[in-house]
């Protein structure tokens, strides 16, 4: 037989074997294509048997700076598969067995994922693009090291601990009775601040304390700064409860406080659990105080011409001489105004 002969004869051979292995791989749904080598077909038929996946990293959020979904397997170069928003990719797992890859934030985008290692689904999720991280916590999960501690002066002594209402966990935050001063809690998933243009809501459940006469403020809010010169520093606008009033109100940086919109009436103290709601979109604000089914505060304004953000903290904050706030729960999540004319 000639060389030539032999030439087509191992062709034909390969040709069927390359056919063969196409079409197990299409029988059991694993991937391939018409530019794979006869090698990387016969390597991903290997997969047949089925791969160990140690690790799966995913998230149904994409908050700017994007996320890296990602899979963990035992061996460097396995080839895996991923359609981002339908779109194939190949990423064969590196030196410490990690393939990955990393989906842009697009506001307001959504889409899916879905990542196969040979004929395993390892990701199939549909994701959404949110400007910052929903947070969520309860009292009874005991998760006090969830919060920084922001306060002025720096000195001042200050309590966070559990306590108990009516046999339920509450987040007990108190200070030392200095007038002129103010204690914070808050969550450090936002330790690098959400931009000044987006959209909140806060909802905390909580009982209304004080520890002095001499003036207190028990409030949820957003402040522009965790460093402070001020107790007020820079930008704050809050939804509290003070000496016979609660209500909305503000400051900015000469540090005065000024109300947005105040009703006369104390709040029961130690004993009632108040729902706060503050809502904030770009100088849109909406804010409830409830308990029960009674509402005890409402409003809802323009206030951009009194006070913006560039960035803000959504805290917990209690001030002035007695300020003292015990909370059961909390809610963050990203909202818009839209959705409140949307009847969201």
């Amino acid at each position: 037989m000639s060389i030539a002969s032999n030439v087509i004869l191992e062709n034909t051979r390969l040709g069927t074997t390359r056919t063969k292995i196409r079409n197990k791989l299409t029988e059991y749904g694993i991937w391939w294509d018409n530019s794979l080598t006869i090698f990387e077909l016969a390597e991903r038929l290997m997969m047949l048997f089925g791969v160990p996946i140690l690790n799966i990293v995913k998230s149904n959020l994409i908050t700017p700076g994007g996320f890296e979904y990602s899979v963990t397997l035992e061996d460097a170069g396995v080839p895996v598969d991923w359609w981002i928003d339908g779109v194939h990719s190949v990423v064969k797992t590196n030196s410490n067995g990690i393939s990955a890859v990393t989906v842009p934030y697009v506001e307001g985008g959504s889409g899916t994922v879905v990542c196969k290692v040979g004929r395993k689904v390892a990701i199939d999720i549909n994701y959404t693009c949110a400007p910052f991280e929903s947070f969520e916590d309860y009292a009874w999960d005991y998760n006090t090291s969830a919060y920084d501690i922001v306060k002025y002066p720096s000195d001042i002594s200050h309590t966070f601990n559990m306590a108990e209402v009516d046999y339920s966990e509450v987040y007990n935050l108190t200070k030392e009775v200095i007038a002129a001063s103010v204690v914070m809690a808050i969550p450090n998933v936002f330790n690098n601040g959400i931009g000044g243009t987006n959209g909140i809501h806060i909802s905390v459940g909580l009982y209304q304390k004080k520890d002095s006469n001499q003036g207190w403020g028990d409030a949820i809010a957003l402040v522009n700064s965790k460093s402070l010169s001020n107790y007020r520093d820079t930008k704050i606008l809050e939804l509290g409860a003070y000496p016979g009033k609660r209500g909305l109100k503000y400051s900015t940086s000469d540090h005065v406080i000024q109300d947005v919109n105040v009703t006369t009436g104390q709040l029961t103290l130690d004993s009632q659990m108040y729902y706060f709601d503050l809502y904030y979109d770009n100088g849109y604000v909406k804010a409830t105080i409830r308990h029960g089914n009674t509402t005890d505060f409402t409003h809802e304004a323009d206030i951009s011409d009194k006070i913006t953000f560039d960035t803000f903290y959504p805290a917990i904050m209690i001030y002035d001489a007695g300020g003292h706030i015990q909370f059961e729960s909390i809610s963050i999540e990203p909202w818009t105004q839209e959705e409140e004319n949307n009847g969201g």
